[in-house]
């Protein structure tokens, strides 16, 4: 999957600089038919019976050609003529050198004034971040400041995407990212320790609520900090490789590949405020609000739907009116993990469908279905009603047949009589709901008061 995607972004890349390099006409509209071509074929690919890691990789390369193609389109739209214009060059571009002696340097990443060499970190078939607006923007940050050898600071509420778009960044650039959880019980000697191994190594350290630390700590890690980017500085001046530097009483070589982030959450209890000699040091950027909206149309695509952008504008909404209206119980979640665990699902009862040859494909009742099959299981009784009159809202005019499961029923009250129980429609629709929850989520918590059933069930 790494190869394949290297492979279409180097590949994108060329196309749209040989197009925009042409002095009679700049004609990108070629290019982004290609794409939305292509976008068509693995569509009905990733429907098809696959294996789970070819699946995956389609889903990778669905991912990076829904971003491409609203690239593309974004160009068009800003009628960029040139391979000089701002708007090409804050993309990140790949480029591939043969001609180049060393192996490890073929393979260059720009962006802006930002030049990279892909660093060829193997990082198998890890879950891919949907790039928006605000991801590129965050990449264009983050690529400056590791150019001018400062680290990178996103900061902004919980679940936008700060930490995931550091990892997003170190898989683009072939970079190996450990994400450290900070918190009180971080020493000065622990951060140390931890500096000389990313040194060592080469890798991207991410250190997540970094402001978590006692502010006496962040100003004595500011010192160990400022030495790292200072043999940074000095080594892309030298052209070394490699330059020694003392680090918690180790004399220590820095590897040039490596690189600190951190991630802060402010406005919580229990942050501290950082040093004005810290802040420095980092290049800051803000998250606010992730585009919900954008992210449910591409996953979506992902798993072959083709209205994705109808159904990602109608289920968004939907998220928001249920975190709004339902009450407020501890194991409700109506967040982004939620919502891409009921599109995944909903690839998997398209997917169904399709292979036990079931006629009906309307996509928008498959979404309904996922919801359904998500939420009624954790829904207490009083916002079952609500969930209902708000789909009814959203969808109006939808249809939604539950499956019926016989056999399994039929089951459930042998497997009940010969234990002895007494169970009414309400119970065996609860063991019916485990069982579905049981295919979307690996870990499982029944809630309920004492001596309702919750064991035999």
């Amino acid at each position: 999957a790494q190869l394949v995607v290297l492979a279409f972004q180097v590949s994108w890349s060329e196309n749209i600089e040989r197009l925009l390099s042409d002095k009679i006409k700049v004609d990108l509209q070629s290019a982004l038919q290609q794409i939305e071509s292509t976008l068509g074929i693995l569509a009905d690919l990733v429907l098809a019976d696959q294996p789970t890691v070819r699946r995956r990789k389609l889903e990778h390369l669905i991912i990076e050609h829904v971003h491409k193609r609203d690239v593309t389109r974004a160009l068009i739209d800003k009628k960029v003529d040139s391979a000089t214009n701002f708007e090409w060059l804050a993309q990140m571009r790949l480029y591939f050198e043969p001609k180049n002696q060393n192996v490890l340097e073929q393979l260059k990443i720009r962006m802006a004034n930002a030049e990279f060499h892909y660093g060829f970190e193997y990082l198998g078939l890890q879950d891919r971040l949907v790039q928006t607006p605000l991801t590129d923007r965050c990449f264009l940050t983050m690529t400056q400041a590791l150019h001018a050898k400062f680290g990178g600071s996103p900061f902004g509420p919980a679940g936008t995407g700060k930490t995931e778009s550091v990892k997003a960044l170190g898989n683009a650039l072939g970079r190996f990212v450990l994400v450290f959880n900070c918190d009180e019980a971080f020493d000065f000697q622990a951060m140390g320790r931890i500096f000389v191994g990313l040194c060592q190594v080469g890798a991207w350290g991410c250190f997540d609520e970094f402001n978590r630390l006692e502010e006496r700590m962040l100003s004595a890690v500011s010192q160990q900090i400022q030495t790292i980017q200072e043999a940074l500085r000095q080594q892309s001046m030298s052209n070394k490789n490699t330059l020694k530097i003392e680090l918690v009483g180790k004399s220590i070589t820095v590897n040039s590949n490596m690189a600190i982030f951190i991630t802060m959450n402010p406005g919580y209890a229990g942050r501290s405020n950082l040093p004005d000699n810290l802040k420095m040091l980092f290049r800051s950027l803000a998250m606010t609000v992730p585009d919900k909206v954008l992210i449910a149309q591409v996953m979506l695509y992902s798993q072959g739907f083709r209205q994705a952008e109808i159904l990602s504008k109608k289920i968004v909404p939907l998220f928001t009116l249920l975190s709004e209206q339902l009450s407020n119980q501890s194991h409700y979640d109506f967040g982004l993990r939620s919502l891409k665990s009921v599109l995944v699902m909903a690839g998997n009862i398209k997917r169904e469908r399709i292979k036990n040859d079931i006629q009906n494909d309307d996509e928008q009742e498959i979404v309904i279905q996922a919801i359904m099959d998500s939420f009624v299981p954790r829904l207490v009784a009083d916002d079952l009603v609500l969930l209902n009159s708000l789909l009814n809202d959203v969808f109006p005019n939808a249809t939604y047949n539950r499956p019926s499961m016989t056999r399994l029923r039929e089951e459930i009250e042998n497997a009940a009589k010969q234990m002895y129980l007494v169970c009414d429609q309400l119970w065996i629709e609860k063991v019916l709901q485990l069982y579905q929850i049981t295919n979307l989520n690996h870990g499982l918590m029944l809630v309920g008061p004492t001596s309702c059933g919750m064991l035999f069930i």
